[in-house]
C-alpha cells in the first residue's frame, strides 16, 4: 500500500512538470522561463546537425542579422568566384584590359556580379575553356541562390508572431476586498489580435513528506482569462482568495520558496487568420507588493479614448491587507 502512494505521488509530481521533467524542477535555482520567453535550460550532446535548423534559424534571427548575413554571403560569393576567374589565366576574359594584378582581380569580380546576378552588360565575356566552365557554373549556382534568399524573404514576411509587450513588474494589489496579482500587457503591433487567451501558471519551492524541496506548479485562476477583442491594454488579474496557492504568502514567502509565474498568451493575428503565442515569466524580485498601476487612459481628440503606452510600466503605492 505504501508503495502505492508512493508511486501514485510520483505519477502525479511528473504530470505536474509542465514538460520541465522532476530533475530540472527539483534542481533548477534559477528562473525556468526567461522575460523574452526563451527557456533557461541547456541540452548537450547532439550534433550541430542534429539539433539545429537552418532554415528556422535564418527565418526566427533578427532583420539586421538577416540582411547583413545576405550582404555578406552576396561579397563572399562573388570574392570566391572573381578568384576562381582570376586563377584561369591572365587572358581568361575579354575586354579587360588590365595592367596591375589587382585590376585584374577587379575585373574579375565585377564580371562575377554581372554572371551572378544575370547582368551580362557585354563588356566583360570569358575567352578560354576554364573561365567559360566556371561561368556556366556560376550562373546555375547564382539562380539557385536568389530563388533560396526570395524563399526565405517571403517566409519570414509571411511567418506570424506575436509582439506582446509586458509589464516590467508585476504587482500585488489591493483588488474588491482582498488582494491579486496584476500584470499588464499591450498589443505592439498595428495588426489587431482577436479571441486572446492567457494562462498564468505559478511555481515554486517546496518540500514533500521526506523533507525534500521540490518545484510544483499551480495554475492560477483568472478573474477574465481570455478577451475577444484586444486594442488598447489587458491587465491580468488573479484574485488571491482562500483557494489560491498565494493565500497567506509573504513576499519572504516568494524570495524563499524562489516563486515564478510563467506567462502563455495565444490569439489569432486577424491579418493572417493564424493563431501566434508569446510567452513570459516573472520571478519573486520582478513582483512589487503594495502597489497599484497607473491609469493608462487618455482624452483624445474628438472624444476618443485611448492610452499611452509609455505608461504600461508605471505604478504607485497602495496599501494591503
Amino acid at each position: 500500500m505504501k508503495k502505492r502512494k508512493i508511486f501514485s505521488r510520483r505519477i502525479q509530481d511528473d504530470t505536474n512538470d509542465l514538460g520541465f521533467g522532476s530533475r530540472v524542477s527539483q534542481e533548477q535555482h534559477q528562473r525556468l522561463l526567461n522575460r523574452d520567453g526563451t527557456f533557461n535550460t541547456e541540452r548537450e550532446g547532439m550534433s550541430v546537425f542534429r539539433s539545429n535548423s537552418l532554415y528556422h534559424w535564418l527565418i526566427s534571427i533578427s532583420w539586421t542579422k538577416f540582411h547583413l548575413l545576405l550582404s555578406a554571403s552576396y561579397f563572399v560569393i562573388n570574392i570566391v568566384f572573381a578568384l576562381g576567374y582570376y586563377l584561369c589565366g591572365y587572358d581568361a576574359l575579354n575586354g579587360a584590359e588590365s595592367t596591375t594584378m589587382p585590376h585584374q582581380f577587379l575585373n574579375c569580380f565585377f564580371f562575377s556580379v554581372e554572371t551572378f546576378a544575370t547582368i551580362g552588360y557585354g563588356a566583360l565575356s570569358p575567352r578560354n575553356l576554364s573561365a567559360n566552365t566556371l561561368m556556366t557554373f556560376e550562373a546555375f549556382f547564382g539562380l539557385f541562390c536568389v530563388a533560396m534568399a526570395t524563399g526565405l524573404l517571403f517566409a519570414r514576411f509571411s511567418r506570424p508572431n506575436a509582439k506582446i509587450l509586458y509589464s516590467y513588474k508585476a504587482v500585488i494589489a489591493p483588488f474588491k476586498d482582498g488582494k491579486a496579482f496584476m500584470f499588464r500587457m499591450i498589443n505592439q503591433r498595428s495588426s489587431q489580435l482577436i479571441h486572446v487567451e492567457a494562462e498564468v501558471i505559478f511555481s515554486r519551492m517546496e518540500e514533500d513528506e521526506n523533507g525534500t524541496r521540490i518545484r510544483r506548479y499551480h495554475t492560477l485562476a483568472l478573474e477574465r482569462n481570455k478577451v475577444m477583442f484586444f486594442p488598447l491594454h489587458w491587465t491580468v488579474v488573479h484574485h488571491i482568495t482562500e483557494g489560491s496557492p498565494l493565500f497567506d504568502l509573504t513576499k519572504h514567502d516568494f524570495e524563499k520558496t524562489e516563486s515564478e509565474f510563467m506567462i502563455l498568451v495565444n490569439a489569432v493575428d486577424e491579418t493572417y487568420s493564424q493563431t501566434v503565442y508569446s510567452r513570459s515569466s516573472y520571478r519573486f524580485n520582478e513582483v512589487v507588493w503594495g502597489a497599484k498601476f497607473k491609469n493608462m487612459f487618455q482624452e483624445k481628440i474628438k472624444g476618443k479614448l485611448g492610452i499611452r503606452m509609455e505608461n504600461l510600466h508605471e505604478y504607485e503605492p497602495a496599501a494591503i491587507e
